[in-house]
């Protein structure tokens, strides 16, 4: 008997549509029910609680909702005087519970309560969980009516389990500026690369310092040579005015 019913499930879990949904305020995400009859609603005022997400299926008695307990922020669950402060705001909305357990689903510890509102046909029936979650304190709501238990509906159960929170954005990594004396359209000179310019400058510089040295070796070599001259000049004038007779 049990196993038609595990296939009856699993083929529930199959065929349960779901979207995914974000909200940018409480930076917190979920895959909400897409199947037929799903849609998002107004819910109403309730001091301390600030909806972020309130879903229902009329066809099938059915509610979703998260939301944010305003008082807390960075509260841990296992707080006892949060989890009294809790307790009493779910008497105030009506609900009747007995205990609470703490389950682990998407990553989070949560506090849920089973609870119970109205009577015969009225009669609602689900579970309520807390998680501190994103700086926050979020509670997720599962109901059923008609008879019906919420913490045993698949898509109820596959929404409040979808439920994360969305990673922080990451930090715009600024532009490297340009170093200051080089125009931003000239990215070889901020590199020191020389424009065209320079080029055409840097030669007519160099030049008359390059041909300085030429010069002089010229010159050095011209005085030599005329030393040098003299000095041939000299020796032979020495040997004629030594021997005349051999002249003759």
């Amino acid at each position: 008997m049990r196993a038609p019913v595990h296939i009856l499930l699993l083929c529930l879990a199959v065929s349960a549509r779901a979207a995914e949904w974000k909200n940018e305020i409480f930076h917190c995400a979920a895959n909400i029910p897409e199947s037929p009859g799903w849609q998002i609603i107004d819910a109403p005022p309730a001091p301390g609680i600030a909806p972020v997400l309130t879903m229902q299926n009329a066809a099938k008695q059915a509610v979703f909702g998260i939301s944010v307990v305003e008082k807390y922020r960075d509260a841990k669950i296992s707080d006892v005087t949060l989890q009294k402060e809790l307790e009493a705001q779910l008497r105030q909305f009506g609900y009747e519970f007995v205990g609470h357990a703490t389950v682990r689903a998407g990553g989070f510890d949560w506090l849920q309560y089973p609870v119970r509102a109205g009577a015969g046909a009225q009669q609602v029936r689900g579970v309520i969980r807390y998680a501190s979650a994103g700086g926050y304190v979020f509670g997720v709501t599962m109901l059923r009516g008609g008879g019906q238990e919420g913490a045993q509906d698949i898509e109820l159960q596959q929404a409040a389990a979808s439920f994360r929170i969305l990673p922080a954005a990451a930090p715009t990594r600024a532009a490297i500026p340009i170093a200051s004396g080089f125009p931003k359209s000239d990215a070889g000179a901020a590199r020191g690369i020389p424009n065209a310019q320079t080029v055409a400058a840097v030669p007519t510089e160099k030049s008359g310092k390059a041909d300085a040295p030429a010069e002089e070796n010229s010159n050095a070599k011209l005085i030599w040579a005329c030393v040098a001259g003299v000095v041939v000049m000299l020796t032979f004038a020495s040997i004629i005015t030594r021997n005349p007779a051999k002249k003759n």
